[in-house]
C-alpha cells in the first residue's frame, strides 16, 4: 500500500501484475534495489566532491595571511630605506640595529633572519620571517648609475621559500 500525505500526490503510474496471476493489478511503492544503489553512489560522488574542495580551502586558508605579512614586511623595509640619505660620504656608526645607517648603500647586502626594528629588537610573530636587501647603482631614463639605485628586498615566510614562495619589491631611487 503507498502511503500518500492527504492523497495530494497522484498514485504512481508503474504497475505490476499480483503475484497470484489473476489479472488483477497493484502499485508499485517504493524503490528498486538498483535504483537505491544508483542513489548511494552519487551522492557518495558529491559527498566526496565537496569534501575533498573543503579540504583544499582548508589547506590554503594561511596562505594569504602569510602573503600579506609578507608585502607588509616588504614595505616597512622600502620605506625604512627610503627615509635614508643617498650615498656620500658619511659612514655608519657602530650603534646596535639600523640607527646607525648613514645611507642607502649602508642596507646592501643586509640579512635579516627573523624581522627586527630598527634598533634590531626582534618583533613578536615575525621570528620565521626573513629578508634581503640589494642595493645596487642603476642608469633609468638618462640618470646615471652614479646618480640612481635599484633597491630590491626579498622576504621569505615561515618554512623559506618552500611555503608560498619569496616576496620580491623593487624601487628606483636617484637625487632628488
Amino acid at each position: 500500500m503507498c502511503i500518500r500525505p492527504d492523497r495530494l500526490l497522484p498514485a504512481p503510474r508503474s504497475h505490476t501484475r499480483s503475484p497470484h496471476g489473476r489479472g488483477r493489478l497493484r502499485q508499485q511503492c517504493g524503490l528498486t534495489l538498483v535504483e537505491l544503489v544508483v542513489s548511494l553512489v552519487i551522492a557518495g560522488v558529491v559527498i566526496s566532491t565537496l569534501w575533498s574542495a573543503w579540504a583544499m580551502l582548508g589547506r590554503s586558508s594561511a596562505d594569504p595571511l602569510v602573503a600579506r605579512q609578507q608585502l607588509a614586511i616588504a614595505q616597512s623595509l622600502l620605506r625604512e630605506i627610503e627615509l635614508q640619505p643617498l650615498p656620500g660620504t658619511a659612514t655608519a656608526a657602530a650603534t646596535p640595529g639600523r640607527t646607525g645607517f648613514a645611507s642607502i648603500s649602508d642596507y646592501h647586502g643586509l640579512v635579516l633572519n627573523g624581522i627586527t626594528d630598527v634598533e634590531g629588537n626582534a618583533l613578536p610573530g615575525l621570528q620565521t620571517y626573513s629578508a634581503s636587501i640589494s642595493v645596487q647603482p642603476l642608469a633609468l631614463a638618462g640618470v646615471p648609475s652614479a646618480s640612481g639605485w635599484w633597491v630590491q628586498v626579498s622576504v621569505a615566510g615561515p618554512g623559506g621559500s618552500g611555503s608560498g614562495g619569496n616576496l620580491v619589491l623593487g624601487q628606483w631611487r636617484s637625487v632628488r
